[in-house]
């Protein structure tokens, strides 16, 4: 990448050579395709170690040789040092630990991974690549079928009357509210991706049959970020509802206190959504005692996973994992490594707000994304971290053209 900043467009993001670009193309097509699901993959037995990994994950592997050459190049792509403060304190708390080996290998393959991987070598890739129209319609494919399938089988689980829990698909995924938490941030980013006039309406059909799908998905995080997302679509007295001052963090303060306490104030108390909230209270339980226990540098990657909780009823959310992203992060890796990860969003998030305009979809889709993390799982996972280098690659690639 060009280190001086009044060059021109191609020296500021130079394209890739064909080659390269035709097989990091390919590459990208399946990772965009297996996306949503966490469980479509393979695992392979090596002595006393299972090694598994998702499709998306092993075929994103490709563009670990752009992410090494864009980081010996230089400039640090921007929240690097905020991201390298979290991975530094996961590796202080790491070595703290007597399970050291589990704590360290959690940090290669979940957070370094995905910085790596997906925040640097998938975002190099669409920056730079001459396929970007193959991106965003792989992206639109990917959606459709993800949508066509998580509605499939919402309307199944809703026949058989158990709408309000959770189901697995299998080979796919062990919770169908993934698949909706993953769709939430892709939807605002293709509607506000440019199509030729005959693709244009096929990408907004697609995006009206996944928003029918979220909503039949009953995943309330999926609904906060996709309504979220939708105020900076909506026009009201010539803006977006988005330009209201503090609109979307009101929105977001009632959807978070809804999606966690509504329930016990219906008239009428599903007893599984009673149930779910206690889970979620003994998780947090859980991460407060380990982040009181190591308040610095956490408890070490991987710890909310692998801590025992003895007690009842907390112990019924053993190998669960954090749900939040600062429950997760302040668990594992401390107020140093929370501070880090915060100063990493806020970088990337100034970047990507600077280069918004109304009708634009990458920056309501960064903030559905970040939304999406308050209440899920999915802080180092693919379903988060392949739209978010998607944002961030046509983010950087805007940003070479001007």
């Amino acid at each position: 990448m060009g280190r001086q900043r009044g060059t021109t467009r191609r020296r500021l993001n130079p394209r890739l050579p064909a080659p390269a670009d035709a097989l990091l193309a390919a590459a990208a097509v399946v990772v965009l395709l297996a996306w949503p699901y966490i469980q479509l993959g393979g695992a392979l037995p090596i002595g006393a170690w299972h090694a598994d990994a998702p499709l998306a994950d092993l075929l994103a592997l490709a563009f670990f040789p752009l992410a090494a050459l864009t980081l010996w190049r230089g400039p640090l792509p921007p929240g690097t040092v905020g991201y390298a403060v979290m991975l530094g304190a996961g590796v202080a708390g790491a070595m703290a630990t007597t399970d050291s080996g589990a704590g360290l290998h959690e940090l290669v393959r979940k957070p370094l991974f995905s910085g790596l991987i997906y925040g640097i070598g998938l975002a190099a890739f669409v920056a730079r690549t001459a396929h970007l129209a193959l991106v965003r319609r792989t992206m639109l494919a990917a959606v459709a079928v993800c949508a066509s399938i998580s509605l499939t089988t919402s309307v199944g689980r809703i026949v058989a009357g158990d709408a309000l829990w959770f189901h697995a698909i299998e080979g796919l995924t062990n919770n169908h509210k993934t698949l909706a938490v993953a769709l939430a941030p892709a939807l605002p980013l293709l509607w506000g991706w440019p199509a030729p006039r005959g693709e244009a309406r096929w990408q907004r059909g697609v995006v009206a049959l996944a928003g029918i799908a979220l909503a039949a998905s009953l995943s309330r995080t999926a609904w906060i970020g996709a309504v979220l997302a939708a105020t900076y679509f909506i026009f009201v007295g010539g803006r977006p509802l988005a330009a209201r001052r503090g609109l979307v963090p009101i929105l977001l303060v009632l959807g978070l206190w809804a999606a966690t306490y509504l329930p016990l104030h219906l008239p009428y108390r599903s007893i599984t959504q009673i149930d779910a909230l206690r889970s979620r209270r003994s998780i947090d339980l859980r991460s407060w005692g380990l982040f009181v226990a190591h308040p610095l540098v956490g408890a070490s990657p991987g710890a909310s996973v692998r801590t025992v909780v003895p007690t009842f009823p907390h112990y019924r959310v053993n190998g669960v994992d954090a749900h939040g992203v600062v429950q997760k992060v302040g668990a594992e890796y401390g107020l140093i490594g929370l501070c880090g990860y915060g100063a990493f969003v806020l970088v990337l998030g100034r970047r990507v707000r600077a280069r918004h305009r109304d009708g634009n979809g990458r920056w309501p889709a960064f903030v559905a994304l970040h939304s999406n993390l308050l209440l899920s799982t999915e802080a180092f996972s693919q379903t988060h971290w392949v739209v978010l280098g998607v944002v961030l690659g046509l983010t950087a690639r805007e940003e070479g053209q001007a």
